[in-house]
């Protein structure tokens, strides 16, 4: 999940960052992967194949724009949610 009143303001710059970690991460393990990207007003959720790939984006999220960043491991189900805001 990527919300907050930053994202409207650099959508677009998001979400490059967004896609040119999919596709560094997609050269060395191709089944990790953004399946699927919802838009709202305020928010990006970004549904991806792998754990590893949702911690990835929002590390680097947070690397290039600060904010908070939060984790919540299901470890029953293999389960990662990210949640950053700015």
């Amino acid at each position: 999940h990527i919300n907050g009143g930053f994202v409207d303001e650099h959508r677009a710059d998001i979400l490059n960052l967004v896609r040119n970690h999919e596709t560094r991460i997609k050269a060395e393990h191709p089944l990790e992967r953004i399946m699927n990207l919802k838009e709202a007003p305020g928010s990006v959720l970004v549904e991806t194949t792998d754990y590893h790939l949702a911690r990835g984006i929002g590390e680097a999220l947070h690397d290039a724009y600060r904010g908070k960043l939060d984790f919540h491991y299901n470890d029953a189900e293999a389960f990662l949610e990210v949640k950053w805001s700015r």
